[in-house]
């Protein structure tokens, strides 16, 4: 017997389905990741189907049933649709590879409402004015990398326990990590970051706001951020929204 169920969530994707409906994957506050289907969404009478947009952040109902894998969506209101994201496609490129790491890396129907709010909080910062959007999704990927357990070490390295130092350039190899002067003859040096570069990335990782930067040291930092998830996760070939957008 299906259990009427309501939470909140961010949609992920969605698709057509059939003649007249549509399917959207969430990322909801109280169940994970999950699938609905929102029956004649697609007429244009629909107020349900409009609201059912990617990237908006909705107050959902849905039946749950353990015997299938696309729950029935019944009732939508909707809390934010960020719209100066929408209409800013450098806020919308970096939105959406976030949303795409959501949908691509988590599992179904596994809740983590420290996430759920990790991108409601990205998202309300990314849609304001001020900021640079590339600083917001480095941030949310340290965050998730580390919830995820692929929290790259920063203050030590991860070879030998030593500290960094204050070297010129550390190394940074992709299967272990940041690698001292010493440890780093012994293993293949993925990346070479130079000073300042590191000291943006451990400013990023932490909680301080006022950043000096070059503005090609968050694309370097991207880059390195990329590679590495993708060498850690090999069902992972990168992030398609840098590439449409």
């Amino acid at each position: 017997m299906p259990v009427q169920l309501k939470t909140e969530a961010i949609v992920l994707r969605k698709l057509d389905y059939g003649d007249t409906s549509k399917i959207a994957t969430f990322y909801s506050k109280d169940f994970g990741k999950i699938s609905g289907i929102i029956k004649g969404a697609r007429s244009p009478k629909s107020k349900i189907g409009m609201m059912v947009d990617v990237m908006n952040h909705l107050e959902i109902v849905f039946y749950q049933k353990d015997t299938r894998d696309v729950q029935l969506v019944s009732q939508v209101n909707i809390v934010s649709h960020y719209p100066k994201i929408k209409e800013d496609l450098t806020k919308l490129k970096y939105a959406s590879a976030i949303l795409e790491l959501i949908s691509n890396l988590t599992p179904e129907n596994e809740s983590s409402e420290k996430l759920y709010r990790g991108i409601i909080r990205i998202l309300e910062l990314i849609n304001s004015d001020g900021g640079d959007p590339r600083e917001y999704f480095i941030r949310f990927f340290l965050f998730m990398l580390k919830e995820m357990g692929y929290e790259i070490q920063m203050n030590k390295c991860a070879q030998c326990g030593n500290s960094l130092g204050a070297e010129k350039v550390i190394a940074f190899n992709y299967s272990f990590g940041f690698l001292c002067k010493n440890c780093r003859e012994e293993r293949i040096v993925s990346f070479e970051f130079q000073q300042e570069l590191f000291n943006l990335l451990v400013c990023l990782n932490g909680k301080k706001n006022e950043i000096k930067y070059n503005s090609k040291d968050y694309d370097k930092l991207i880059f390195v951020l990329e590679k590495y998830l993708i060498h850690h996760i090999p069902e992972f070939k990168g992030i398609k929204s840098f590439n449409i957008y």
